[in-house]
């Protein structure tokens, strides 16, 4: 067990042995929280709906958000349930519209319901006592109750996110081939996660870290078909839990207990329930199974080997061993054997498990209990692996026989037998004279000798046969020389040439041919009749000739075979071939045997292994090449030249006339040397003439192996040189392994790059070659004392792989062990290893050793399959198991579900459980996997050798302590098309963590075939066999992760992704912390941080990675306390071609300390808002470039990500604090690079100053080196390596100015100091990726950043000729402020802005659309697009406008896509609040060209099926930080006039107030899927208001519905029906209204309206069925006219106009009209919109002749329509359903008409009229003037006296002091006339109290309920 003190950490329960069945087979419980109402919009009022949609979630190349309409169909509400339908009908006008937030903010508080308490729901799973793991099925329903998408900041996945991202983590999810990994929404069923990289993985070297990444491929469509039966490799969530048995007591006594034995039979052996049993078996044993129900003890170090096809356990098994850890103590072995599957049957019922197939070589624990102690955790135990403290070396080889092994060469007698008395060599060197009898020159030819200079001189060359000649006989008689020896001529020489000046070139090297150059022969003539004369020759070359009278060597090597010895009678050697009138000067001749010179010396010769690689100590007299040689005679051979350097005479070796990249010097190698695991150094000087192009060149030697075949080994790569350089020093070490196992003389070459035909071939001079032994192999290996307490000898170990890749691991045996003075121990091994990395040479990254033996050993039997034995503890809860000390070797059945070497298998809380200190090597499947269990320690163990991941824990794992345990060498042998469907063992990393409620402390991930750590949190939690359950992990706390390291790993060390704590809590305080993380000698990088937000990587050690540590797609990183090293020197020259694969693996993959971001990855206002901070950390080890990274492009300690410029600039705001960069060259990051990435503007604030070159600043800024980023600073900035410049003292602040595109090309920001006068131009910065990008709405901007200290500053845009200039808009965006004090704030800056006047502004702003008419239409900009993929966008369609000019065609696939362009900001500024009116004339077709057949204008928006108008307008959410833009969207302003015919042009139309911010831009969206637009005809254009006509073709006299809309929702259908109108003129019908309320409207421009202004309207409606005028019933009652005004949200509802008389025109049209008085707050609204609403929404409405006014002022008369000529116009009852009105002919007059009052309820039942208020004047006086008449039920007239007859009362309603009553009585005394009509005259002077009144009526009533009243000429005029 662990130690004790770490038990806080775990948060242990109590446990509790709850024995019931925790999971009945149909028992489906769903514990996601409730789903987020998603209402559909309301029957809205407004114009256009307004939703805000968050855009700035994460920054990627956008796709535009869908709407909450997005996903509904029709039908849709049917799916929902009928409740849900209701809602949507009665729904608030406008309660989609929340005030200062986007429209997800009201899903937001939903989603703090299901996400508030994620731990407790893994805690809740996992807890004993509740039933198991509850589950949920994966339907809609309960998946998307689970779903809150509106609680993330980010949005969908797009196409271009996934180009962009390499990682290829692997979901486990159901392999589903409709699964969109990058689209939530179409992976919901099966549970998918949102990462973008499903892919199966790459042959060969695998992906690039870095921005030429992986792209995601779909799942495969086929599925794993799973076993047959209830195999536990199937699922296994139906299958209940299992329990200790009843039958078995809490605790065994085993005193006495019976033997096993004597159970044993010819079958299976079973161990009686409630029984102990001892093992007593053999040292040998088999039998038919093992099934120990009740107890089974082996005694403490029994030994035996038991063979079995099973090992059940459901009672209790129980064995120990405490001897020291040796082969030779091996005590028990468990061999699992056979290949056919075994059926389990629970001893007592389980759910679900009667009986189990359990497959072949099981070792079930199914509620029994494990106690196996084979390595108790007590004091002075040691433990399992601990690093190597030093290597103990081997010596080098001395091979036998040691002489004349240079080359695969005989050795010569001469030096082997010193019995021979004959010379070794013959020198002519003519100091004494010539010997003339075997000198001659030939026919002709003179020889003199000039004694004064001991030369041999020939003239009088007239033939080319003539030269010199040496007979050789008299020699070669007296000392006959040896067959097949190599004999050296070296002939020192001197050709004069009378016709060439001296120096010159000689004709041989001027002509290069053979036929020009001198030549040597050898002659050999053979006794009479045992052959003929023949001859030898060699040319002298081109390359090795002197110049024109100068001295030469030259040399050449000469053997004699059996046939040129035998019989021959003499041999001449002559050298011939002059140009006649040459003068030959010989100065030596000298011809040897080599001498030992030429040989390794005697007593060491593997000391070095090149003989004279300086060209110091050559035979010849120093002259003769030999033993180096060339591989192209004909062209060159090498050539010793001297120098003089500085008073010191050097040699060298010299190559010319090269021709090929590998003519070089070649030397042979003695093979004999190279012992396995010796280090060698390789070295050499060079230097090159004859071009100026830089070359480079590798160390290379090749040969025949004994078993790879024949190799070109490359120990040494040298960086490249030029000429200029002169001689360049080039060395590196080596390690011998089997590679350089040569069986012949290898060959040694250097071999060239950057050279070919068409560059032409340098001249090499090469000095000091040398290959000199270094070190041994590791002979031992010395260990911590302490550690290796129980470590003893002949016990296996494993040593971890010192380079980038796990398999090159080694495994050793223990041959001794011997204690040192200091405490520690020397392990000598068996056989010497490879030198390995140990903490002498790496202090704190050594190499591990670990020891994989144990003395207790479970094997499965090795049948020549995969398919091991396996270990499971299977749904057990409760029960506390005790794996420790256990060998597991063979274990594990590839690619099998749940077939793994050791699993605890969804057992729930298993406190107390310890699997320690165990051993598993060689598995075939994992090393541990933990699913669905919690509370148990994994401490100690060692993986080596593993298929699949090693170290598994599933989503719901969680308590569980995992501590200091190795991951080694893991392999590949699971592929895609062999993993297990669902799980991704392909990748094979070290340690696969999936849940974040575990504790890593101490681990080490030597070698994973992919990352040594994957540490990844899907969105999903996916429990057993993947089923989904509760929470977001990825949003859930982790648990600590701290002191783990990872080395060797082929690609990452540690994968962390997806780690959004943040978003769970919001506080900057609990959030992921990674602490002390070492890794070092990764392929690719040591961390890798991927969509990991607010995340602290605090101390840690990073080395040797191809990328120290990469931030990607991640904000808010703190890191801190680092140090960060490149490629050691050490590393580099350890690695080879051979024993790992090498960084810069590929040519595009830059080296890096730091590879960040250089724009955020999150926009939202609730996100970090920052980049990375960075403190405390020292980087240094990048400044070798070519040296140490020849194939990669550049080495920086600082890189940024080639693919994330999403900003156009760098805005991912950075702080260094203490920061040491140790950079030769002065590099910190480079800009050039940055900047062709898209960074230009880089900004890096110093908090103290330790990024400044001169180290004074105390604080400073390292920015790109651009005078637009320093020319504000003065002096005060300095240019630095690398692009970049250093400003002392400042700290920069950022804000961003964003603006269209196009047509800005030119344009700069001018930023000026205001104080200082200063300023700047600043360019602005664009992506360009394509032009479906470049015209993207949602991005495609220029940024303009400015970074500036704090002050005042102004800023405008100016054009190429300082013009000032406007960029259609200009959006401002600050960043957070800075980390530093001092920057520049929202405030500090003024943007100057063109002016624009008012007649500026009618000009500019009279239609906002651009390039909207094809008449003038050349191209398509300015147009936009919000489709995020493909690469078709807008195009010109020439001809094809609705004129037959040009039109502007776009591509769709989504309803939410469409064609959208920016609004001139300054115009919407200058016309804010002002009325346009848009119109567009749009062809829509399908995918095939023809016109689409599925539009259809009646339907509701969100229904998608039809155009509309949006205008997006981008707000802040905070207007005085402005850091955070949200778009808000207005949807359907506009959309289309019916009638529709989709053969023809529609024409989109409608009418808004134009809004301001600081952008806007339209869209035309909404049509159907895969519609495609052709536009023609776009304007908007400025709507004046027009008080005398508010209402636009109320008559509908353009023949269609233009400016007519719908009221509410629904899918109301509005038609023109000819002929159905008054007086057979077109009326507006609307039918399908679905609500009382739903019928046609109109919006209203009422600018021109002011409040207290009186507002007549009046229409003509019918309805399909006949109405009730005077009914409030809903079913019956006819259509009144609402006018509705929306203000800043304040909504008003008024009842405008009624039917007031019950007399209809012809045609069963009645008169709607009335007046209303304009309120304040409806005074020049946002929107204003009239419409017709309550009749019976089964009937259909028709309206025609519909007018609202503006009533102008009149105070002489105040009465409207006082004769009633218009009839009942103006006029209407006092209560609707208590009395009746009627038109009645004739009026007063006996002409014309009145109104007659009849069927009243009650005296005060009358008439009314508004009159205007205004006109009020206290003090003023007025007549009123009527007349009336009183008549019974029968039309009788009746007398009336006084009080009974008709009165005026004025009404004055919204009073100060509430509503004002003023009765006036007739004036006139005159009798009553039953039979005729009675005036009426009053006159009143205006109180002061209706004065103040805010409305005014005039009503007629108070007259005996049982009368009519007849009304006419009623007047109310002012007394001049």
């Amino acid at each position: 067990m662990v130690d004790a003190k770490l038990w806080n950490l775990r948060g242990f329960g109590n446990a509790n042995n709850n024995n019931e069945v925790m999971m009945k087979n149909d028992e489906v419980i769903n514990h996601s929280g409730s789903l987020v109402g998603e209402e559909l919009p309301s029957p809205s009022a407004n114009m256009g709906e307004l939703f805000l949609s968050e855009q700035q979630g994460e920054r990627r190349l956008p796709k535009k958000k869908k709407d909450k309409g997005d996903d509904e169909v029709e039908g849709a509400s049917k799916k929902k349930g009928d409740k849900k339908k209701k809602g949507q009908k009665e729904q608030k006008i406008g309660d989609a519209i929340l005030e200062g937030a986007p429209g997800d903010a009201a899903a937001k508080a939903g989603c703090d319901e299901l996400e508030d308490d994620v731990v407790d729901q893994f805690r809740r799973i996992l807890k004993k006592g509740e039933n198991g793991v509850k589950k949920s099925k994966a339907n809609k329903e309960d998946v998307s109750s689970g779903l809150c998408d509106s609680c993330t900041t980010s949005e969908e996945r797009t196409e271009a996110d996934i180009v962009a991202s390499h990682i290829d983590i692997m979901v486990e999810v159901p392999d589903d081939p409709t699964c969109d990994p990058d689209d939530k929404e179409s992976c919901i069923e099966t549970g998918a996660g949102d990462d973008d990289t499903l892919t199966p993985p790459e042959e060969g070297e695998g992906a690039s870290p870095s921005e030429e990444g992986e792209v995601g491929a779909e799942f495969e469509a086929t599925s794993r078909q799973l076993m047959d039966g209830r195999r536990l490799t199937g699922n296994t969530n139906q299958i209940g839990q299992f329990a200790p048995l009843s039958c078995n007591p809490v605790e065994f006594d085993c005193t006495g207990a019976a033997g096993l034995s004597t159970v044993v039979g010819g079958g299976p052996v079973v161990v009686p329930c409630g029984t102990c049993l001892v093992y007593d078996l053999g040292d040998e044993a088999t039998i038919g199974g093992l099934h120990i129900i009740g107890k089974l003890l082996v005694p403490t170090n029994y030994k035996s080997t038991l063979s079995t096809p099973y090992v059940f356990v459901q009672g209790e098994l129980e064995m120990s061993d405490n001897q020291p850890i040796s082969e030779d103590n091996t005590s028990m072995k468990i061999v699992l054997t056979g290949n056919t599957d075994v059926m389990f049957t629970p001893h007592e019922p389980v759910a679900g498990a009667a009986p189990l197939n359990v497959g072949e070589k099981p070792f079930l624990v199914a509620g029994g209990k494990l106690n196996i102690r084979g390595w108790d955790d007590v004091e002075g135990s040691g433990t399992t692996w601990t690093p190597i403290l030093a290597m103990a070396e081997a010596d080098r080889l001395h091979p036998d026989p040691i002489v004349g092994e240079t080359a695969a060469r005989t050795a010569l007698p001469h030096l082997s037998n010193p019995t021979i008395t004959c010379p070794n060599k013959v020198v002519h060197d003519f100091e004494g004279g010539v010997d003339f009898s075997v000198w001659k020159g030939g026919d002709g030819n003179v020889l003199s000798y000039d004694e004064a200079s001991g030369t041999l001189t020939a003239t009088n060359l007239r033939r080319d046969w003539q030269g010199f000649r040496l007979d050789f006989t008299k020699f070669t008689k007296d000392c006959p020389l040896t067959q097949d020896a190599t004999y050296l001529v070296t002939i020192r020489l001197k050709i004069e040439d009378p016709t060439l000046e001296d120096g010159a070139v000689s004709i041989c090297e001027t002509n290069n041919h053979p036929d020009h150059c001198p030549k040597l022969g050898r002659s050999i003539i053979k006794a009479e009749g045992k052959g003929w004369l023949y001859d030898d020759k060699v040319r002298l070359l081109p390359s090795s000739i002197g110049r024109n009278n100068e001295w030469f060597t030259f040399a050449t090597e000469w053997t004699w075979d059996e046939n040129d010895l035998t019989d021959t009678v003499a041999q001449v050697f002559y050298l011939e071939n002059f140009k006649p009138g040459q003068i030959l000067h010989m100065d030596e001749f000298q011809f040897e045997l080599p001498s030992s010179k030429s040989y390794a010396p005697v007593e060491d010769p593997c000391l070095e292994l090149v003989v004279n690689g300086d060209a110091e100590n050559a035979d010849g007299r120093g002259w003769h090449h030999y033993p180096m040689w060339s591989g192209r005679t004909d062209r060159f051979i090498p050539t010793i030249l001297e120098e003089t350097v500085d008073g010191a005479v050097n040699k060298y070796w010299h190559i010319e006339n090269r021709v090929w990249v590998g003519d070089s010097l070649r030397f042979h190698v003695n093979p004999q040397c190279f012992m396995l695991g010796s280090t060698y150094t390789v070295s050499l000087r060079a230097r090159f003439t004859g071009k100026t192009h830089p070359v480079t060149y590798w160390f290379e030697i090749k040969g025949n192996t004994a078993t790879k075949g024949y190799r070109y080994q490359k120990p040494l790569n040298c960086p490249s040189q030029s000429a200029a350089d002169g001689w360049v020093t080039c060395s590196g070490d080596f390690v011998v392994d089997e590679y350089y196992e040569f069986t012949s003389s290898p060959e040694i070459i250097l071999v060239t790059q950057d050279e070919n035909d068409s560059t032409g071939y340098v001249d090499w001079d090469f000095d000091d070659v040398s290959i000199k032994f270094k070190s041994g192999p590791a002979a031992g290996l010395e260990v911590g004392g302490s550690d290796a307490a129980r470590w003893a000898v002949n016990s296996d170990v494993h040593i971890t792989s010192s380079t980038l890749h796990g398999q090159d691991a080694q495994d050793g045996r223990v041959k001794a062990v011997s204690q040192k003075a200091n405490g520690n121990v020397v392990l000598e091994l068996e056989n010497p290893i490879t030198p390995v990395f140990s903490e002498k040479e790496t202090p704190g990254y050594g190499v591990e050793i670990a020891v994989t033996s144990r003395n207790i050993k479970i094997i499965g039997e090795d049948d020549g399959t995969y398919n091991g034995g396996y270990l499971q503890v299977f749904h057990t809860p409760g029960v506390a198991q005790v794996i420790e000390g256990v060998e597991f070797v063979n274990m594990g059945q590839t690619s099998r579900k749940n077939r793994f070497a050791i699993q605890l298998l969804y057992n729930g809380n298993v406190e107390g459980t310890s699997i320690s200190s165990n051993s598993i090597r060689q598995s075939n499947m994992r090393c541990i996997s933990v699913d669905g269990t919690a509370n148990a320690t994994i401490a100690s163990n060692v993986g080596a050798g593993i298929t699949g991941h090693c170290f598994y824990f599933d989503r719901v794992s969680a308590d569980n302590m995992v501590i200091d345990n190795l991951a080694s060498n893991i392999n590949n042998r699971i592929n895609w098309n062999n993993r297990i469907n669902g799980w991704d063992d392909y990748d094979a990393d070290g340690f696969s963590i999936w849940s974040p409620f575990n504790h890593f402390i101490g681990n080490v991930a030597a070698g994973g075939h992919k990352r040594g750590f994957r540490y990844y949190l899907d969105y999903w939690t996916l429990g057993e066999d993947l089923i989904k359950v509760d929470g977001i992990v990825r949003r859930s706390p982790m648990g600590t992760f701290k002191d783990n390291k990872a080395h060797s790993n082929f690609r990452q060390g540690f994968l962390l992704a997806d780690f959004e704590q943040f978003f769970q809590f919001r506080d900057p305080e609990n959030v992921p912390v990674f602490e002390n993380l070492s890794a070092y000698r990764n392929r690719e990088q040591g961390i890798y941080s991927y969509n990991c937000v607010y995340c602290k990587f605090i101390r840690g050690f990073l080395s040797d990675n191809q990328k120290g540590i990469e931030i990607r797609r991640s904000d808010g990183i703190t890191l801190q306390d680092f140090v960060i090293q490149g490629q050691t020197e050490l590393f580099k020259n350890y690695v080879t071609d051979n024993n790992s694969h090498k960084l810069c693996g590929h040519s595009g993959w830059t080296y890096e300390g730091i590879h960040m971001m250089g724009t955020l990855w999150r926009l939202g206002h609730q996100d970090p808002g920052f980049g990375i901070r960075v403190k405390n950390v020292v980087l240094s080890g990048f400044d070798k470039e070519k040296e140490y990274y020849d194939n990669c492009p550049s080495t920086e300690p600082i890189g940024l990500s080639a693919d994330t410029h999403y900003g156009a600039h760098f805005d991912y705001k950075t702080s260094f604090e203490n920061v040491t960069v140790d950079d030769g060259r002065g590099i910190i990051l480079d800009g050039c690079r940055a900047s062709s990435y898209g960074y230009p503007d880089i900004v890096i604030n110093d908090i103290d100053g330790s990024l400044d070159p001169d180290m004074s600043a105390s604080s400073g800024a390292l920015v790109s080196d651009q005078t637009y980023m320093t020319g504000l600073f003065g002096d005060t900035c300095k240019s630095t390596a690398g692009c970049m410049s250093y400003c002392a003292g400042v700290c920069l602040g950022m804000f961003t100015l964003f603006t269209e595109r196009y047509g800005t090309e030119n344009y700069k920001l001018r930023v000026t100091n205001t104080a200082s006068t200063l300023s700047v131009e600043i360019p602005g910065n664009v992506r360009t990726y394509n032009e479906r990008f470049n015209t993207y709405a949602y991005d495609g901007q220029r940024s303009f950043a400015a970074s500036l200290p704090a002050g005042e500053y102004t800023a405008e845009f100016v054009d190429e000729f300082g013009n000032s200039v406007w960029p259609t808009y200009a959006e401002e965006q600050w960043a957070q402020a800075a980390d530093c004090d001092g920057g520049v704030s929202i405030g500090d800056v003024t943007l100057i802005k063109p002016a624009m006047d008012a007649a500026t502004a009618a000009t500019e702003c009279a239609d906002m659309i651009r390039n909207g008419d094809s008449a003038t239409r050349s191209d398509v900009t300015p147009w936009l697009h919000t489709k995020w993929y493909g690469e078709i966008v807008n195009e010109l369609k020439p001809g094809e406008g609705i004129d037959g000019g040009n039109a502007i065609a776009m591509d769709r696939v989504h309803h939410w896509t469409g064609i959208a362009q920016n609004l001139n900001s300054m115009c919407t500024d200058a016309r804010e609040g002002e009325f346009y009116e848009f119109n567009a004339w749009i062809k829509m077709t399908d995918a095939n060209g023809n016109p689409s057949t599925n539009i259809d204008p009646n339907r509701e928006w969100w229904r998608n099926q039809s155009p509309i108008l949006t205008i997006v307008d981008r707000q802040y959410r905070d207007a005085s930080t402005k850091q955070y833009l949200y778009d808000a969207e207005h949807r359907d302003l506009a959309n289309l006039v019916r009638p529709y015919n989709n053969d023809e042009w529609g024409h989109i139309h409608g009418i808004f107030k134009m809004p301001t911010s600081s952008r806007l831009w339209i869209e035309l969206e909404r049509a159907p899927d895969n519609v495609k637009f052709l536009l023609d005809g776009a304007s908007l254009t400025p709507l004046t208001c027009n008080r005398d006509s508010l209402v636009r073709n109320g008559n509908l006299e353009t023949g269609d519905s233009l400016h007519w809309g719908i009221w509410g929702g629904g899918d109301v259908v509005l038609d023109v029906v000819p002929g159905a109108g008054p007086n057979g003129g077109s009326a507006l019908k609307s039918s399908s209204r679905g609500h009382h309320s739903w019928t046609q409207a109109q919006v209203l421009n009422t600018e021109c309206v002011n409040a207290g202004d009186r507002i007549a309207f009046s229409a003509k409606i019918k309805t399909s069925a006949s109405c009730l005028i005077y009914s409030w019933d809903y079913n019956q009652r006819c259509n009144d006219l609402y006018f509705h005004t929306d203000k800043a949200n304040v909504r008003e509802y008024h009842r405008a106009g009624y039917i007031t008389a019950d007399t209809p025109d012809e045609g069963g049209w009645h008169h709607v009209h009335g007046i209303h008085i304009h309120t304040e707050k409806g005074e020049k609204p946002d929107l204003a919109k009239l419409y017709f609403a309550d009749a019976n929404a089964a009937w259909d409405v028709y309206t025609a002749d519909v007018k609202a006014y503006v009533l102008e002022q009149n105070c002489q008369a105040l009465v409207e329509n006082p004769d009633m000529e218009e009839k009942d116009l103006y006029w209407t009852y006092t209560d609707r359903d208590r009395s009746k009105v009627k038109v009645i002919t004739p009026g007063a007059g006996g002409s014309g008409h009145a109104l007659r009052l009849y069927d009243r309820d009650h005296s005060w039942r009358g008439l009314r009229q508004v009159l205007d208020p205004r006109c009020f004047v206290p003090g003023e006086e007025f007549t009123i003037y009527a007349k009336f008449r009183i008549t019974d039920a029968s039309l009788a007239g009746v007398a009336c006296e006084g009080t009974q007859c008709p009165s005026v009362v004025l009404y004055g309603k919204k009073c100060p002091s509430g509503d004002v009553r003023e009765k006036y009585w007739n004036a006139l005394d005159m009798p009553w006339d039953p039979e005729g009509w009675n005036n009426y005259e009053a006159t009143f002077a205006v109180s002061d109290e209706i004065a103040a009144c805010g409305s005014v009526e005039l009503y007629i009533h108070e007259v005996n309920a049982i009368w009519n009243i007849e009304i006419d000429d009623v007047q109310i005029n002012a007394i001049v």
